[in-house]
C-alpha cells in the first residue's frame, strides 16, 4: 500500500488554474514546466491546464509582467486548481550619464554631431528570420515534445488554435485583395456598396481567390472577381 501511495505522488496530473493580471485579455503568457520541459499557454479569459507531478517548477512568464515561478506542493495536487496573479512588468533603462557630450540641446543642430553606423558595413549580426506572430507562438506552444502535442491534440486546444489562425488568415486575405483591387473598381464590376464585403467573402470561398491573392497577381483577381458577379447574382435571387 506504502509503495503504491508513493507511486500514485509521482504520477502526472492536469493541473486547472487561473491567471489574475490586469490587462490579460488576449494575452498569452508562456507556462512552462522547467521540471518536465513541457510549456502551454492560457486561453483569452486567462485559464490554463498544464500537466504537473509535486515538486514541479512552474514558470510563468511574458514581455507584459514580470516572471513567477511556483512550486507544486501537495496542497495545490489535492485542490487541482492554481491561481496566479501576475504584476506589471517594469521596463526600465539602467541610468545613462553624458560626458563631453558638447550637445546644446538644439535638437536641428546637435543632430549634425551625432556619428552614425551601418550595420551592414559593421558586419553585424542580422536577423535571419522573422519574429513569430502571437497565434503562431501560441501554436507552437500547443505542440513540441511528443506528450504536450498529444495532450493538447486530446484537449482539442490545439485544433481551437488552428481554427484561430485560419480564420485570421482569412480575413487578411479578404483585406487584401480590397487593397490590390481597390473597392470602387469591385463597385463598378456591378457589386452594390452595402454588399461589397458580403461579396468578397463569397468570393474567398474559393481556392483560385487565396492562390491569386497570395501570389499577388493582381490581373487574374480582377478577371476571377469580374466572373463571380454573376454567380453572385444567381445566389442572390435564389
Amino acid at each position: 500500500m506504502l509503495l503504491t501511495s508513493v507511486l500514485s505522488a509521482q504520477q502526472p496530473v492536469e493541473l486547472e488554474g487561473k491567471i489574475l493580471a490586469d490587462s490579460l485579455e488576449y494575452t498569452f503568457i508562456n507556462i512552462i514546466n522547467k521540471t518536465s520541459h513541457r510549456g502551454t499557454t492560457n486561453d483569452p479569459d486567462g485559464s490554463f491546464i498544464v500537466r504537473v507531478s509535486e515538486n514541479d517548477t512552474l514558470e510563468f512568464s511574458s514581455v507584459q509582467y514580470q516572471k513567477k515561478e511556483i512550486v507544486i506542493n501537495k496542497s495545490i495536487l489535492e485542490a487541482k486548481f492554481l491561481e496566479v496573479i501576475l504584476l506589471p512588468g517594469v521596463n526600465q533603462l539602467d541610468e545613462v550619464f553624458l560626458f563631453d557630450s558638447k550637445l546644446i540641446g538644439n535638437l536641428e543642430k546637435d543632430f549634425t554631431k551625432i556619428e552614425f553606423f551601418d550595420k551592414y558595413q559593421l558586419n553585424a549580426p542580422q536577423l535571419k528570420q522573422d519574429i513569430p506572430s502571437l497565434i503562431d507562438r501560441r501554436l507552437a506552444a500547443t505542440g513540441g515534445d511528443p506528450s504536450n502535442l498529444l495532450l493538447n491534440t486530446i484537449s482539442g486546444e490545439r485544433q481551437k488554435v488552428k481554427k484561430i489562425k485560419a480564420n485570421m488568415v482569412y480575413d487578411e486575405r479578404v483585406e487584401k485583395a480590397l487593397r490590390l483591387i481597390g473597392a470602387d473598381n469591385i463597385i463598378k464590376m456591378g457589386i452594390d456598396k452595402d454588399e461589397l464585403m458580403l461579396f468578397i467573402y463569397y468570393c474567398a470561398e474559393d481556392e483560385k481567390f487565396g492562390t491569386y491573392v497570395d501570389q499577388e497577381s493582381v490581373g487574374p483577381l480582377f478577371d476571377f472577381l469580374k466572373l463571380k458577379v454573376n454567380s453572385w447574382e444567381k445566389r442572390k435571387n435564389q
